[in-house]
């Protein structure tokens, strides 16, 4: 029989900056997987989107695969996200995030499973975080999470969050360009 060794936050915080990603989950280190081109991508609309709309409303910070500790034993790195201005001013430079992001965006790669992507947006949500955006490459579709349920949206239909930017518009087409 095999023990492992669980880790604390303050240990995850240890670990060396730079090459590979983990996450904490239970207290067990995750390693992430090599994102590929199509994935990497992706990300660049969501950013290029979500920093045009930041610079003209400078209501928070948009990060690209950012820590944050939703508890003491879970830590995630969403592909992107945004924490509005008031969370960043309490963040404490020589730390990880120690709250959830207000926005967490997953772009969903074909090998991840349906039930560890549906089991993180139940945490980032059971932490606080107000939205998850799961966004679908290859079918051009972004399902929108929340305290509400699930919202899927597809080609021309407008992805909004007024609750955490506001008046903040994109179609989904933007994203998969």
């Amino acid at each position: 029989m095999s023990s492992t060794t669980l880790l604390t936050l303050e240990q995850f915080e240890q670990l060396p900056e730079g090459g590979v990603q983990y996450e904490l989950k239970d207290g067990e280190l995750v390693r992430l997987g090599t994102a590929k081109t199509g994935h990497e991508r992706t990300k660049f609309w969501i950013l290029r989107c979500l920093i045009a709309y930041i610079l003209q409303h400078p209501i928070g910070e948009v990060y690209s695969e950012s820590s944050f500790a939703l508890s003491p034993s879970r830590v995630c790195i969403p592909d992107v996200s945004f924490l509005r201005g008031e969370l960043v001013a309490k963040a404490d430079p020589g730390h990880i995030f120690l709250c959830p992001p207000d926005l967490a965006i997953e772009v969903v790669s074909e090998s991840e499973s349906a039930l560890d992507l549906r089991q993180k947006i139940e945490e980032y949500l059971d932490a606080g975080t107000k939205a998850v955006w799961a966004l679908y490459p290859k079918l051009r579709v972004i399902a929108v999470y929340d305290r509400t349920g699930v919202k899927e949206l597809r080609a021309d239909q407008i992805l909004e969050a007024p609750d955490i930017l506001p008046g903040f518009q994109a179609r989904v087409d933007e994203f998969f360009a």
